[in-house]
């Protein structure tokens, strides 16, 4: 079943590769603070698993990490949170350790990979599911995954009140009596019927439908305010993705047992997996970097109006437009060599953004005559 799915979705499971990963943004669970009313973390941080990887082992030392990043010679280990200090993306792209990291993957032949998940659209496509079918959605004629993008522009833009909803309501788990008053709180945040695109008029059709429902299927019967108990399902993903590569992790205690477990019930023992101290592996160190990068990169542009791209993109330097072309050149060298590399569950419209910057990214450069 596994083997179906992402050979149907282009991947080659049969890569033989050394594949490191770390986490950005690892909030353990994410949840409504009923006391701050608002998420347990920022909501628009991506959770990210990612990392680099490479087909034949190799070995890269600290002595020539310290030399690379020109760090103290007494350091221990390379971590995002020191080396870039705070940056946001585009502080990132304007840092020396940037251009360091991109000569660092080029030297070596390394691809890169990410898993980032968003934790508000995953958070909120549940209630598309619980009003409204992906048969029910075709046949009114409109596309499942432009809904739920749709769906989360219209929360998200109201991102405050949604909040206050959601707690009000224990969500995810919304009590029978209550569903009327939820749905009908929820369309509040809608515009007015006037101002609705067709597919925003759907969305809420269907909720007003649901408010005279007994249920509300995929946000019932969970528990009061956890919206993601935790996130170990994305680490059993990427690692039956390649079942014939080895997979190299920075030491998750709380991931461990469960993946041992999840691969023991669905017979995937054979899978070779290792959790280790990053000090003692600057592959994961490095892994940190490209993590750490790509956790600010979706920080951005989930919140970043595309209009606003334009304006940014002219006031870059042209170090940080260099910096974002060689970037953009090793995401799309890692999903051409294999196109389970990148993998975003997200709104496709904060992909049809991301890759929107880049373009423009890289014409600005050519404007400037810099590639």
């Amino acid at each position: 079943m596994h083997e179906d799915f992402f050979k149907a979705w282009g991947v080659n499971i049969a890569e033989k590769m050394h594949i490191y990963y770390d986490e950005s943004n690892n909030c353990r669970k994410f949840w409504l603070d009923k006391m701050k009313q608002n998420f347990n973390t920022f909501w628009y941080k991506d959770f990210v698993l990612a990392g680099v990887a490479v087909e034949n082992e190799i070995d890269i030392s600290l002595d020539e990490i310290i030399s690379r990043f020109s760090l103290q010679k007494n350091i221990k280990e390379l971590k995002a949170k020191k080396i870039y200090k705070g940056k946001d993306f585009l502080g990132c792209l304007n840092s020396n350790a940037m251009a360091d990291l991109l000569d660092l993957i080029d030297d070596y032949g390394l691809y890169i990979h990410y898993k980032n998940v968003n934790n508000f659209f995953y958070t909120i496509v549940e209630i598309l599911d619980s009003i409204t079918t992906p048969s029910e959605i075709i046949e009114f004629g409109f596309d499942y995954f432009r809904l739920k993008a749709v769906l989360y522009n219209v929360l998200s833009e109201n991102i405050k009140n949604v909040i206050k909803i959601m707690i009000k309501y224990s969500y995810p788990n919304i009590k029978n009596d209550d569903i009327n008053d939820f749905c009908t709180d929820l369309l509040s945040v809608f515009k007015k019927r006037t101002e609705q695109n067709v597919e925003e008029k759907f969305l809420a059709g269907m909720l007003k439908r649901a408010a005279s429902s007994k249920s509300l299927l995929f946000i019932q019967n969970n528990k009061d305010f956890v919206t993601q108990d935790n996130y170990a399902e994305f680490y059993f993903e990427s690692i039956i993705k390649f079942p014939q590569s080895f997979h190299h992790f920075d030491e998750e205690l709380s991931i461990q047992n469960e993946l041992e477990n999840y691969l023991k019930v669905n017979q995937c023992e054979l899978i070779k997996y290792e959790f280790l101290k990053s000090e003692k592996c600057t592959l994961i160190q490095i892994s940190d970097l490209v993590a750490g990068l790509f956790g600010k990169m979706f920080a951005f542009i989930n919140i970043t109006p595309r209009k606003n791209f334009k304006i940014i993109i002219g006031e870059m330097t042209d170090f940080q437009l260099k910096n974002a072309v060689r970037f953009d050149d090793i995401r799309v060298r890692s999903n051409n060599k294999n196109k389970g590399f990148l993998h975003s569950m997200t709104s496709i419209f904060l992909l049809e953004n991301l890759e929107d910057f880049f373009l423009k990214t890289k014409c600005e450069a050519k404007k400037r005559k810099l590639i």
